[in-house]
């Protein structure tokens, strides 16, 4: 079964000063690159969640509102893999321009097989460079039920939420992850 692609741009990118998934890197807007990382690695359909609609439109992505204005990341995953159900979803957070489709293929390998080729059974593979968990993860339609579980609970972090459905950690490549969250972190060439 295809994997959908989904890029989150619904957050309020107060850090960054302005719309993130909209700020060029390499004369690109960030959520066409990842966008395009997406589909460089086999996801199929991809569209941003949440945002500003009619400016990921004008630059050519399909959009999908949030339940809300700026639900946090919990929400619009959940919202998200609603929409893409019954499909597997591969969701990454619009702010890494480096995302390329090798990383996003080995997370979708990953979510069949770990590295013994046993089928490992989580709800959630995510991309850790040796940091920690990123917004980049391949989710399990049949993860919903327990995401929506821990929304309702109260839960808000998303590294609380991969913690507590048992998220497998893949090793990917400190580059392919690098976050773009102040306007310092795009460097010179922005």
């Amino acid at each position: 079964m295809p994997v959908t692609g989904i890029v989150l741009t619904g957050g309020r990118s107060s850090r960054m000063g302005t719309d993130k998934a909209l700020v060029a890197v390499g004369g690109v807007p960030m959520a066409r690159r990842v966008a395009g990382a997406l589909a460089a690695g086999g996801c199929d359909p991809v569209w941003c969640q949440g945002g500003d609609a009619r400016a990921l439109v004008s630059i050519g992505l399909t959009f999908r509102p949030d339940p809300s204005a700026h639900p946090g990341p919990l929400a619009a995953i959940a919202e998200a893999l609603r929409a893409a159900a019954p499909a597997d979803a591969l969701i990454a957070a619009c702010d890494l321009p480096d995302l390329d489709g090798a990383t996003v293929r080995q997370l979708i390998e990953a979510s069949v097989h770990d590295h013994t080729g046993l089928d490992h059974g989580a709800p959630v593979v995510v991309a850790d460079d040796g940091t920690g968990a990123h917004l980049l993860a391949w989710w399990s339609s049949a993860a919903l039920a327990a995401l929506d579980a821990l929304i309702a609970e109260g839960v808000v972090s998303y590294r609380t939420a991969l913690d507590r459905l048992g998220a497998r950690h893949v090793a990917v490549a400190p580059a392919a992850v690098r976050n773009v969250n102040h306007p310092v972190d795009l460097g010179p060439d922005g």
